[in-house]
């Protein structure tokens, strides 16, 4: 049997070895490694800025045989001829990017045409080539634009490769305006209404030419997708400073668009002006159907009374038929061949022998290069 006073020695021994380790275990733990710092979120893109362009060559045969009469750009007889070279940049504002603008250049006998009524000779040089220019701002559901835009007014635009027809309506290049300057408020309802307001020069004018000021209102209605209606009214006085008679002009337009199927489109347009005594007023009928992807062809029908004041030049009352076919060649390249015949009630055309018929009966090679990118 072992010694009873081995026992306590035994016991201090044990204890002696297991201190240490108690007061290990006492001991805090040293501090954790600090964890890594997060990397910064990247910080958003830049909004795009959108890039695009077109030319727009075409050759005409007047049956006249002389220059044509009541067109916009396609003005030449027997002659290849550059209608318009442009170039454009804008940005959309956005709820990302409130700040936008739009500026786009403009080239060929088309900017000529268009800055035709610039009040000001310098203005004609200064602004022919600048089609548009103006800076936006987007106010939650209101978008300001402050420059020179193109007109509202009317269905067709200056670009011809976004017409049904490559020539425009005797209506657009003689009874509406090409654009004006001033300040525009547009406001989205909803994504079936928008309104627009707009407090401008006048017609046509960069430079102001009698101190008034034209005022423009705008209400867009699209029900569905396949239905469009837009309503427009333009009031001031538009006759120079120093002008004997300065009558108020009023133009209103209205303009639907139905996608009747897919493949058959339909369009028209009622304009009615006046100042003062002289008065206008046209119609203009479209049906467009797409046969194929690659292939339309589109009509137009327009009736004009132009008799009380010849404001379009006209004087009397004025018809025209029109058929285009539209060739989509490649993507970006298509080619427009055309039948127009113009009449007025009258002798109006002028022949090459020097006499006047009422009719002027022409063909049309259009051919469009457009693009578009972002930068």
């Amino acid at each position: 049997m072992p010694s009873t006073r081995a026992v306590p020695a035994a016991l201090l021994l044990v204890a002696s070895l297991a201190l240490p380790t108690a007061a290990a275990a006492q001991e805090p733990p040293p501090p954790a490694a600090p964890a890594p710092a997060a990397s910064p979120s990247p910080s958003p893109e830049p909004p795009k800025v959108d890039v695009g362009g077109y030319v727009d060559t075409y050759y005409l045969y007047n049956a006249n045989k002389t220059d044509p009469a009541l067109r916009s750009f396609d003005v030449r007889h027997n002659a290849f001829t550059l209608a318009a070279a442009d170039l454009s940049v804008s940005r959309t504002p956005s709820a990302q990017s409130r700040l936008g603008f739009n500026a786009d250049l403009f080239f060929g006998d088309a900017a000529d045409l268009t800055s035709s009524a610039e009040p000001s000779s310098g203005g004609k040089e200064i602004y022919k080539n600048i089609k548009q220019a103006y800076l936006s701002l987007l106010t939650g559901k209101v978008q300001w634009d402050v420059g020179k835009m193109v007109s509202p007014i009317g269905a067709e635009v200056i670009e011809s490769q976004n017409n049904w027809n490559y020539s425009r309506s005797t209506l657009f290049g003689y009874g509406e305006p090409f654009y004006h300057a001033g300040v525009r408020a547009t406001y989205t309802v909803n994504a079936k209404t928008t309104l627009s307001a707009m407090l401008v020069n006048g017609w046509n004018d960069v430079v102001e030419n009698n101190g008034d000021k034209t005022v423009h209102f705008s209400l867009t209605l699209k029900p569905n997708a396949s239905l469009t209606w837009v309503v427009n009214d333009m009031v001031g006085k538009e006759a120079p400073a120093d002008a004997a008679v300065r009558d108020v002009r009023n133009l209103f337009d209205s303009n639907v668009t139905w996608t009747a199927t897919p493949k058959l489109s339909l369009m028209a347009v009622g304009d009615y002006g006046s100042e003062g005594p002289v008065k206008w007023w046209g119609i203009v009928a479209y049906a467009k159907y797409q046969a194929i992807p690659a292939w339309a062809v589109a009509a137009r029908y327009e009736y004009l009374d132009d008799s009380k004041g010849g404001f379009m030049t006209i004087d009397g009352k004025a018809q025209t038929f029109t058929i285009t076919s539209d060739h989509l060649i490649v993507a970006g390249l298509r080619a427009r061949l055309e039948y127009r015949l113009d009449h007025v009630d009258r002798a109006y055309f002028h022949k090459s022998d020097g006499s006047l018929v009422a009719n002027q009966p022409t063909f049309t090679v259009g051919l469009v290069y457009a693009f578009t990118g972002k930068l």
